[in-house]
């Protein structure tokens, strides 16, 4: 068995788990898989890149852009 296990994201849909990419293993291969659920809103998270773990500031700044664009003005970042 190799030290390095592989990660895959996937859906379960009964007995079987939907991968979202190829593995690359041959079909027929011996593997373990570890199951863990994904948690509500990980996926946003992760596509967020820096802004995955921002604060209410963020929001604070995005609601002061969103005010700005309706009155005319420009705000700085934050």
């Amino acid at each position: 068995m190799s030290s390095d296990p592989a990660i895959f994201h996937g859906i379960v849909r009964g007995k079987t788990i939907e991968l979202d990419q190829a593995t690359g293993f041959p079909d027929g291969q011996d593997v373990v898989v570890a199951i863990h659920p994904g948690v509500p809103g990980d996926g946003i998270r992760e596509s967020a890149g820096g802004w995955g773990d921002a604060g209410p500031e963020l929001d604070d700044w995005l609601r002061k852009i969103d005010q700005a664009r309706h009155s005319g003005r420009s705000v700085g970042q934050p």
